[in-house]
């Protein structure tokens, strides 16, 4: 490979790890898009040939930012510039000689006029000049791509310090403040000023382990750096403590867990890494796992350890950025960090055992909610209302399996399903009081569970209480029981409602209550339990909960506003997760655009249509809508809105189309109940045939009133009943395309 290998690195206080996986991204590009490297390379003409991406490497650590490129020319690659000059006609003159004009433009670039070419653009011919760019040095050019580099670095939250160098335009910022910045091309440095840095060679090493090193070739960069106790390369470090964890954990008789996700941390908060074992008193082993684990996990970053039948060793495992020959007097400093938290969760969890859930519960009328929203201990009632009502639902009620059983009297009783998620909604937020959660937040629902159980709680209501956040991310499971999915609803429903009531509504990249990751989770619970709810249903059912506590005093048309605000921001997440599927966007705004508002049948309708595109049925379903729609629109503009009288038809077609309509609609309907939207579709499909007749037998806009009304309520019949399927004008049809 032909070329010389490139260096640029900035050198950084600790960098936080979320940014650091970031840079990766932003430089190296994802997805298969060129990174912010590469493109910063290519405009500034580096690029060989035959470059590769593989030949980008980017290599984050905590305290550096290193982009490495193989094969990168001494001189710039070679660019032809094309430049239009005036009109031919001016350029030159009757006799063919050249002009002032044409003169003046070939000097300009540096050309004589016989140099110049020509092009002709929608008829007219101009003349042009084709220039070679001027190919600059590399290592002249390196110093403007090192500005641009860090100028182009997106920075969620730039800091800035020292004082503005003299001269500059406005303050350096960054992530963290830049301490020093290397950049070569083989054994050659680029030096110049960049703020109040000198742009060079000298590179820093570990922090504590290391010390300043000298780059003296750009090919050399990992072997200097390691020589001084810094790996460079995240792939590298992330294998090292992979390998590390594995062997401390076969040693210690068991293997490693990483519940929390500190993996992704440790490989960017640690440069040279090394992984050491310690230990706890096994008397902490009572605690609950969840406890155990976020205690070790959620702020020491430690790593459980688990015997062959998955329980708890008295034993974690950590990853150190310090010299390993000082790993025992550095875990003896865990272990008692490790020990004074667990003896304070100790000391929580049996208080709150102590005090018990149901006890916890009447603690809520003094914990503010909302300000505007009221307690939580409001918020547990309206969930209890919102609960029962989707228990009481049709679709929950298919999903257990069981009528409602009826009382001794004979009345109907309080089935189960009802009776699990009364109880669940009362005790759900009970934990946020307890001494557990107010330790550990992210323990919110778990630590509920546990203590639901330890007070006597019937299982199902513990499991509801447990999984009422759930999903915790948009990809992450959803709860596992249904009576935990319908808490789970309701739960999300209130905050999304009570945003709206409150006037905190999100806004752009504002979400400061995951409103979005709720309504996702209202979307994907209803699709995994088929839960067919009306989505304006339930956000207007949230939104009476607060109107029957006092929270909200709304005019009808101030309801109906939240009501269609919610329903709208939750089936966005529902339009965003079909298209994701890889669903055709017209398919998904034909579905979303139907009568039906539950979830399952939204995305039935989606997937139907997907999947019956092209074929005739959906095409003739298509057509006699679009025939009958176009002209149905009327009937509103006429003031009809009655059925069609039968005694006022005059034409065979017309009924024709209503014995059509009569024997289609049933089939339709019972398709569009059970959601086989593929049988609703190839029965509408039926009408075509007496549509076509209709339309050309009959004259709808007859200048007799009655017989035109009756007629476009005819065709308001056919459209109401293929608009249940949803909104097929928005379908795209083989005859539109010829």
């Amino acid at each position: 490979m032909s070329g010389q290998t490139l260096l640029i690195e900035i050198g950084c206080e600790e960098l936080p790890y979320r940014f650091c996986e970031s840079v990766v991204r932003q430089l190296g590009g994802e997805d298969g898009e060129a990174g912010l490297a590469e493109r910063l390379l290519a405009e500034a003409r580096l690029l060989r040939p035959d470059f590769s991406r593989d030949d980008v490497r980017v290599l984050v650590s905590p305290r550096r930012i290193a982009v490495l490129v193989a094969g990168v020319p001494e001189r710039q690659e070679g660019k032809t510039q094309r430049f239009r000059g005036p009109r031919a006609s001016v350029a030159v003159d009757a006799d063919g000689a050249p002009t002032k004009a044409g003169e003046g433009f070939a000097r300009g670039k540096g050309l004589t006029f016989a140099d110049l070419g020509r092009e002709t653009v929608d008829g007219v011919e101009f003349v042009v000049a084709e220039v070679e760019a001027p190919r600059a040095e590399t290592l002249a050019v390196l110093p403007d791509l090192v500005a641009k580099l860090v100028a182009g670095i997106q920075v969620p939250r730039g800091m800035r310090w020292g004082r503005r160098p003299e001269g500059a335009a406005e303050y350096l910022r960054f992530a963290r403040p830049v301490r020093w910045i290397v950049a070569k091309l083989g054994a050659e440095t680029a030096r110049a000023p960049f703020y109040d840095l000198e742009i060079g060679e000298t590179s820093d090493g570990h922090r504590v382990l290391g010390s300043p090193v000298v780059v003296d070739c750009a090919v050399q960069y990992e072997r200097h750096l390691a020589e001084q106790c810094v790996v460079v390369d995240q792939d590298e470090r992330r294998r090292r403590i992979v390998a590390g964890l594995d062997a401390a954990a076969r040693e210690a008789g068991g293997t490693w867990s990483d519940p929390g996700g500190v993996l992704a941390e440790a490989v960017y908060l640690a440069e040279w890494p090394s992984v050491a074992r310690g230990g706890f008193d096994e008397r902490h082993l009572r605690l609950p796992r969840p406890v155990l684990v976020t205690a070790m996990q959620s702020h020491q970053r430690y790593f459980p350890v688990c015997s062959a039948d998955d329980a708890l060793l008295p034993v974690f495992l950590y990853v150190s950025n310090g010299d390993p020959a000082a790993a025992a007097a550095v875990t003896r400093g865990n272990e008692r960090v490790l020990h004074g938290r667990l003896a304070d969760a100790e000391f929580a969890y049996d208080h709150d055992l102590a005090e018990g859930l149901p006890a916890m519960a009447g603690r809520l009328g003094a914990v503010v909610f909302h300000e505007k929203l009221g307690s939580l201990a409001d918020k547990a009632a309206r969930l209890g209302g919102l609960a029962v009502g989707l228990a009481s639902g049709a679709a929950a009620r298919a999903e257990t399996g069981a009528p409602a059983p009826a009382g001794g009297d004979g009345s109907s009783a309080e089935d189960p399903l009802t009776a699990t998620l009364r109880r669940a909604a009362a005790l759900a937020k009970a934990d946020l009081v307890s001494r557990v959660v107010i330790e550990f937040p992210t323990l919110q629902g778990t630590m509920g569970e546990v203590y639901a159980r330890a007070a006597g709680e019937p299982e199902a209501v513990a499991r509801a209480v447990g999984e009422q956040y759930l999903p915790l991310s948009a990809t992450a499971p959803v709860p596992a029981t249904l009576a935990g999915g319908l808490l789970a609803v309701a739960d999300k429903a209130d905050n999304i409602v009570g945003a709206w009531v409150a006037g905190d509504t999100p806004s752009g990249s504002r979400d400061p209550y995951g409103l979005r990751r709720a309504a996702m989770g209202i979307v994907r619970i209803a699709l995994a339990y088929g839960l067919r709810f009306p989505i304006r249903g339930l956000l207007g059912s949230a939104l009476d909960q607060y109107e029957a506590q006092g929270a909200a005093e709304l005019d009808a048309a101030a309801r109906a506003a939240i009501v269609d605000e919610t329903a709208a921001f939750v089936l966005e997440r529902l339009h965003a997760l079909l298209l994701d599927e890889g669903l055709p966007f017209a398919v998904v705004e034909a579905a979303l655009a139907a009568a039906a508002g539950d979830v399952p049948g939204l995305a039935a309708r989606a997937r139907a249509f997907a999947v019956l595109a092209g074929r005739r049925s959906l095409e003739d379903a298509v057509v006699a809508y679009d025939r009958c729609a176009s002209l149905a629109s009327k009937a509103g503009v006429t003031g009809v809105g009655r059925a069609p009288d039968p005694a006022r038809f005059r034409e065979d077609a017309e009924r024709a189309l209503a014995g059509a309509l009569a024997e289609v609609a049933p089939a339709v309907l019972d398709a569009l109940d059970h959601l086989e939207i593929e049988s609703a579709v190839v029965a509408a499909a039926r009408l075509r045939p007496a549509v076509d007749r209709y339309f050309d037998d009959v004259l709808v806009m007859d200048p007799d009133d009655d017989v035109r009304e009756n007629r476009l309520a005819q065709l308001a019949a056919v459209t109401g009943l293929l608009g249940r399927i949803g909104a097929l004008d928005r379908l795209p049809t083989q005859e539109e395309a010829r």
